[in-house]
């Protein structure tokens, strides 16, 4: 082989040496920069994730703090509104028995006492009236009455004139304590002894009272509320 023709196979050799690192280093630069890419889309990734975690933990802790605000000025509110029906309460209790002292001035209302050999039978007078309606303001034993014109009008039967509201009628006769309790004696109740309401005794841990407009005139036990007094008429 002539010195010409090793000249041009080595240089054909060396071109392809070249075109093959070319290639090499080329497929090199492409990896690094598939790599890279990778690693740049995880690190994205994982700030994504973090971001969204930061964000539901921000949303709860402000969710958290504005519901605690929505009840403490639910509490507030439902507090202030006890407070005023209390006092509301308290200052119509005071009304109704200064109404009925003025009335039993005005009209001379006295509890006269009945012999004891009747003042038994007016637990039996009045049960006859049960399943009788409720009529606030009323003292009718069959139309309808309140509970203290029920006691009253039962009273009236006996010649008896009692107050006509539940504070007054707490006040008549004499006070009895409820061991000594006995038919026909006068039980008032009432919270924070404040008298709303009045019944009559009839026996056995039981009254006899015109309860309610949707319970009409019934029994009950003597202890649906809290008693505030026990006055009997009779001597």
């Amino acid at each position: 082989m002539n010195t010409r023709k090793k000249i041009s196979i080595m240089l054909v050799l060396a071109d392809v040496l070249i075109i093959v690192m070319v290639l090499v280093i080329k497929s090199n630069s492409t990896v690094s920069v598939k790599a890279k890419d990778t690693v740049t889309a995880a690190n994205v990734l994982a700030n994504s994730d973090n971001a969204l975690d930061t964000y539901k933990d921000s949303e709860i802790e402000e969710y958290i703090t504005v519901k605690k605000e929505e009840e403490q000025r639910i509490q507030v509110e439902e507090e202030k509104k006890q407070e005023e029906a209390a006092q509301a309460l308290a200052e119509q209790s005071v009304q109704i028995t200064n109404s009925a002292a003025i009335d039993a001035n005005q009209n001379n209302i006295s509890s006269t006492p009945i012999p004891d050999t009747s003042y038994s039978d007016v637990a039996s007078y009045a049960v006859q009236f049960v399943g009788n309606p409720y009529v606030y303001g009323g003292t009718s034993l069959t139309d309808g009455a309140d509970c203290s014109g029920f006691v009253m009008s039962v009273y009236a039967n006996f010649g008896v004139s009692l107050p006509r509201t539940a504070p007054a009628q707490s006040t008549v006769g004499y006070s009895v304590p409820i061991s000594e309790i006995q038919a026909g004696d006068i039980i008032s109740y009432g919270y924070n002894g404040n008298v709303s309401h009045s019944a009559l005794y009839i026996g056995d841990n039981t009254i006899v009272h015109a309860s309610t407009p949707s319970l009409g005139i019934r029994t009950d036990s003597m202890y649906i509320m809290p008693i505030v007094s026990v006055r009997r008429v009779a001597e």
